[in-house]
């Protein structure tokens, strides 16, 4: 292969990049809080994807979103979100279901095919200084994404709109 340096690209530059926005709603629907972050997609989150893509037994897709309470960014080889230091708070409370309808995908775009994520959290019980999330295909972690503390409480619809991108091409 005779490319030139500058038509190469990177790896880094190349690989799945996602965009998270926040947005905490009380009972009456006003936002109260709103946060937007970029993601890091962790070694098993790709791992997830490889195997989807190869059809192995088990893989499965991603349909859990979970909170932590983090505030660094992960390594690669991150594998889990950071637990609260109350350790009365069940696991349960932490995380929630995302269902099929929550993805849309569009091929349309030049360089990327984009997929959406749009699930909304409702908290059980009241979590404070929450500061990261991440998505989950069974018990493991794709992507981990930190914020600025925000408190969840019962009552509160949390709706993450997430948006990953999936370039291709030169």
């Amino acid at each position: 292969m005779n490319e030139s340096p500058e038509r190469l690209v990177s790896g880094a530059a190349r690989c799945p990049r996602g965009r998270l926005r926040l947005q905490v709603r009380d009972a009456a629907g006003a936002v109260v809080q709103e946060r937007r972050a970029r993601n890091i997609v962790l070694r098993q989150g790709a791992a997830v994807v490889a195997n989807l893509f190869a059809a192995q037994a088990g893989a499965v897709g991603i349909d859990t979103i979970r909170v932590g309470f983090g505030r660094e960014a992960a390594t690669a080889e991150s594998t889990a979100l950071q637990p609260p230091d109350d350790a009365t708070i069940p696991a349960t409370a932490l995380a929630s279901a995302v269902v099929p309808t929550d993805f849309r995908i569009v091929t349309d775009r030049p360089d990327a095919v984009q997929v959406i994520v749009t699930s909304v959290f409702r908290p059980t019980i009241e979590l404070t200084d929450v500061t990261e999330a991440g998505l989950l295909a069974g018990d493991r972690l794709y992507n981990q994404v930190v914020f600025e503390p925000v408190t969840l409480r019962p009552g509160q619809d949390v709706t993450f709109f997430w948006e990953i991108d999936f370039p291709f091409g030169r």
